[in-house]
């Protein structure tokens, strides 16, 4: 792991590589279906929060709170977490947590950009 870095903001690369057993190809693997699969994902919970679609609020956030946590990537996996508490007390007062969640996500995903880069083995 010498020629990795341990984080990238909003990746905690050296936790990721330790709950995959050090497997640097699979990390890069992961990061790349994150991108594909779930880039968009803070877009539409933002939009089913516009539409005041609670269920669907609470159904994506939990989808990528579990994700971002298999990643290690803390900061997203934070918000996520708080949103989630909230919503469990049936408290709607999630606008910091939106706010926030966009700058997450571009951090995460620029992250992973340079990450991509990074030699497999």
């Amino acid at each position: 792991m010498a020629d990795w870095p341990d984080t990238l903001p909003g990746l905690n690369i050296k936790q990721a590589l330790t709950q995959l057993g050090g497997k640097k190809a699979l990390l890069l693997r992961l990061l790349g279906m994150f991108t594909d699969n779930h880039s968009q994902d803070v877009n539409r919970l933002l939009a089913s929060a516009d539409q005041q679609d609670i269920k669907a609020v609470y159904e994506i956030n939990h989808a990528l709170k579990g994700v971002t946590a298999n990643l290690a990537a803390d900061e997203l996996c934070q918000l996520c977490a708080d949103l989630d508490a909230k919503l469990k007390k049936e408290d709607t007062d999630i606008g910091a947590q939106l706010k926030a969640m966009p700058i997450a996500m571009d951090t995460l995903l620029s992250s992973i950009q340079t990450a991509s880069q990074l030699p497999p083995d």
